[in-house]
């Protein structure tokens, strides 16, 4: 039985690993996988009592320990994009580690070196959280890892103290009958194995939500689909937001004679390039979509058709200006925009279709133009 917390945490670490494996995407996967094999190791190396030099095996497990939650605590900031900021972590581990082997060949006192060990651990998660600060203004899982990790971390202070206040220095060989040792045994599979099934459990919310991104956006751009534009709508529209807000239809125009030209690769460059220069113009409240081959939808939000007009203007000179790879330099790109207000309660695609009748209408007065209601008169630049 007392192989079973090392044997779990050994388990734990295969199972992120084969969790990557599985995808090739996910690399925080095996920065978790590589924190429970060396927790893992270092559990192992106690209970088995190898390598038998006690300071050794006290130096060596701590160092794995440390090891293993900085390997943590950059997968959580991995998973989001970041990194671990070392200086901070780089003190206490070396503050642990100096520590124990000041305590284990100058000063010998085991009681002084679990306090160092358990503390020094809490403190390096305490830190890591505070570089993940982040999260808790992050969607459901972000927070939930947040909190994860700060109740891991915080947990080391009540179980020590509690522990070995009822224990003194004495035999090291003797350690492993001790009630403390028997708990930390008890504690380290109850929150390894929590602390794991919580961290699968936000890595399958992670998948999950990746696959319905692919399911509502376009593969080509990275924009939304028309699926994706109808749920993110929606979505916005539930905040009975009663700003006025406006959509913005727009196409490239002679697209068809790009792509038979110079060839559909050529066209997905100007595709993509084109959806570069939007996502750069749009807010993050927007809603861009492209919707079919050349033609994509902007919402708006809380923005009224005359700013709308700007918008739709600022985009198609930039568009114009733009150079596109695999186009001749004297190859001009140019777009055509309809413009019209989205209404309180109105439907969105009875909306687009009324964007699409001034798109249109600009197109037939010669393209490379915006209409908008009412304003139908926008000469080309």
């Amino acid at each position: 039985m007392k192989f079973v917390p090392p044997a779990l945490l050994l388990l734990f670490s295969l199972s992120f690993a084969g969790a990557w494996a599985l995808e090739r995407v996910r690399r925080y996967l095996l920065f978790f996988a590589g924190a429970y094999l060396c927790i893992g190791l270092a559990a192992l190396g106690q209970i088995a009592f190898w390598p038998r030099d006690i300071g050794h095996n006290t130096m060596i497990s701590a160092t794995l320990y440390c090891l293993g939650v900085l390997l943590l605590g950059e997968g959580v900031l991995r998973r989001s994009g970041h990194r671990i900021a070392l200086p901070v972590p780089a003190v206490i581990i070396g503050f642990i580690v100096a520590g124990i082997f000041y305590f284990f060949y100058i000063d010998r006192s085991l009681v002084i070196r679990v306090y160092i060990l358990n503390f020094g651990l809490a403190a390096l998660l305490l830190a890591i959280a505070w570089q993940a600060r982040f999260l808790r203004h992050g969607q459901v899982t972000d927070r939930a890892l947040f909190w994860l990790i700060m109740v891991v971390g915080l947990h080391f202070f009540p179980r020590t103290i509690l522990t070995m206040s009822v224990f003194t220095d004495g035999d090291p060989t003797a350690f492993g009958a001790t009630t403390f040792w028997t708990w930390v045994q008890i504690t380290l599979s109850l929150i390894g194995a929590a602390t794991a099934l919580g961290l699968m459990s936000i890595t399958a919310v992670d998948v999950v939500t990746a696959l319905r991104g692919e399911r509502d956006s376009d593969p080509l751009t990275g924009l939304l689909n028309r699926r994706g534009l109808e749920l993110r709508n929606r979505d916005q529209r539930k905040a009975q937001d009663r700003s006025v807000s406006s959509i913005v239809a727009c196409d490239i125009d002679n697209f068809k004679i790009i792509n038979d030209t110079y060839g559909h690769a050529v066209g997905d460059e100007v595709l993509e390039g084109f959806s570069r220069i939007i996502r750069n113009l749009s807010r993050a409240d927007d809603i861009v979509a492209r919707i079919g081959g050349e033609e994509f939808v902007v919402v708006l939000k809380g923005t009224p058709p005359m700013r709308a007009y700007q918008f739709a203007e600022r985009l198609r000179q930039d568009i114009q200006r733009a150079v596109f790879p695999g186009l001749p330099q004297q190859h001009t790109v140019t777009c055509s925009f309809g413009v019209v207000e989205f209404r309180a309660g109105a439907d969105l695609w009875a909306t687009v279709e009324r964007a699409d009748e001034y798109l249109y209408a600009a197109k037939k007065a010669g393209r490379n133009r915006t209409f908008m209601e009412e304003v139908q008169t926008v000469d080309a630049v």
